[in-house]
């Protein structure tokens, strides 16, 4: 079985203890390869092939454990509705493990996972429409997560220079208008956040630091 069906299939297990047992995987795993067949849940961070456990990328399988551990928030039934309204049929599922198996693989290490995360609640919790979680999730990917914070917690677009405003834009996060037109030429920009932007720094912030 793909490791993106194990992700799907440990989004819709119904256990308490999810993110301790994956997470407990990967460490162990990082010290004794030979403890792989042991962990119930390690198919779920493992890549299997032709039948041996094998981590072809440690990084990534901590990804999806801090991944895990952030949906762990929303009990068993609600991950599984979650996934059934992003994805559906089974075939479905498939693609949408491969889909978050890739945003993971893109991530940083440490922040990332846990915003994709705090999107899969949001959308478990019916804060934010099952249809938007593709496109705000890629947003949060591709942001520059400095730019992201600049723009969290300075208060003020202003405060955030002004190259790396466009930047935000390229992201999706800030949009403009022409406010002022120069009689000699040039004009002033009016930034404001955009809708997606709003409800990413509402539902999954960035850390700091």
């Amino acid at each position: 079985m793909k490791i993106s069906n194990h992700l799907i299939g440990a989004l819709r297990t119904p256990s308490a203890n999810l993110a301790k047992d994956v997470i407990s995987a990967v460490w162990e795993a990082a010290l004794d390869k030979h403890v792989l067949g042991k962990v119930p849940v390690v198919s779920v961070v493992l890549a299997v092939r032709d039948g041996a456990a094998a981590i072809s990328d440690r990084l990534l399988a901590a990804k999806v454990a801090r991944f895990l551990s952030g949906v762990d928030d929303l009990p068993a039934s609600e991950r599984a509705r979650t996934v059934d309204e992003l994805a559906g049929t089974e075939t479905k599922r498939e693609r949408l493990g491969e889909l978050l198996l890739d945003k993971l693989d893109r991530a940083d290490p440490l922040h990332k996972p846990q915003m994709l995360a705090k999107l899969f609640v949001a959308v478990g919790r019916r804060q934010i429409a099952a249809s938007d979680f593709d496109r705000l999730s890629d947003m949060v990917i591709n942001v520059f997560l400095g730019d992201l914070r600049d723009l969290a917690y300075r208060g003020d677009i202003e405060d955030v220079a002004e190259s790396r405003r466009f930047a935000l834009q390229a992201s999706g996060f800030l949009a403009w208008e022409v406010d002022d037109v120069y009689a000699g030429g040039g004009a002033t920009l009016k930034w404001s956040i955009t809708t997606d932007g709003n409800t990413i720094l509402t539902h999954c912030p960035p850390g700091e630091g």
